[in-house]
């Protein structure tokens, strides 16, 4: 079985479901600037989660006191207090609340996922009120916005953004093995679930633990980044071919190897 991920705002105890938007939950899923979910992420990172602690975590991931990043350790203090230290897919899943429902392109999935709750809860089972809704009134405050895409994403602890379009996300593609380097391409994709991965078989994104948000207004005052490199291997992405994606080849290099999943090339303003 593969590893599926939630988008997780720890300091709000909220997460996105990629479910209930009924769309693939894999670790590279949530890169395509199409998808739902991530505007979903991007309309709350406009608003009530700007500026927060976010994390694209996995399901068979733990976590550890000893893990060097401050974002992991509050997880785990949270695990401590749940009753089972390091446990924290299910801390989420049974503690933190699914916003999911606030958006009208989940309204389908949501819709069937509470009446389920609903048969249960009316049939005696107990069971984690996920979305934290009225029993009396369950559909009252969700489906009322659209997902939306934003143009700049901030990381306001480091002090840089990058900006879609602009710039420039290149796959170095290797064999399976990460051996060798064959041949690189700038691709159409967002890199921010890289940048905040967490799981059991990701590597911790370069901005975990960090303050994020997004805008249609260039941050003054911050430095852009010009250029993130990722690392992959043919038929890996998505699982499927990843010249789909592809924009243009770039020219040769001899800059030093990305290290995986993502590596960000120094900022100019």
């Amino acid at each position: 079985m593969g590893e599926d991920f939630k988008w997780v705002n720890v300091d709000k105890r909220e997460y996105i479901e990629p479910f209930a938007f009924n769309y693939g939950a894999r670790f590279h899923q949530s890169m395509s600037r199409e998808n739902e979910v991530r505007n979903a992420l991007h309309s709350l990172l406009s608003d009530e989660w700007k500026g927060d602690r976010i994390l694209w975590i996995g399901d068979s991931c733990s976590v550890k006191e000893s893990y060097p990043n401050d974002l992991i350790r509050v997880l785990y203090e949270q695990t401590v207090e749940f009753g089972y230290p390091e446990d924290v897919f299910d801390l989420i899943c049974e503690t933190y609340q699914d916003v999911s429902g606030l958006f009208k392109e989940a309204e389908e999935m949501v819709r069937e996922y509470i009446g389920a709750y609903i048969a249960d809860v009316r049939a005696g089972l107990d069971i984690p009120n996920e979305f934290g809704i009225d029993i009396n009134h369950p559909f009252r405050g969700l489906f009322q916005r659209e997902t939306e895409e934003y143009h700049y994403t901030i990381n306001y602890t480091k002090g840089i953004y990058y900006e879609l379009g602009e710039t420039a996300v290149v796959a170095r593609v290797y064999n399976s093995d990460f051996s060798t380097e064959r041949y690189y391409y700038e691709v159409e994709e967002d890199p921010l679930s890289l940048l905040l991965g967490y799981g059991g078989k990701a590597k911790p994104g370069e901005w975990l633990g960090d303050a994020i948000g997004v805008s249609n207004q260039r941050p003054e005052g911050f430095f852009r980044i010009p250029r993130i490199y990722l690392k992959y291997y043919p038929y890996y992405h998505n699982g499927c071919a990843l010249s789909r994606r592809m924009v243009r080849r770039m020219p040769e290099s001899k800059e030093a190897i990305a290290v995986y999943p993502a590596k960000i090339e120094e900022m100019t303003r």
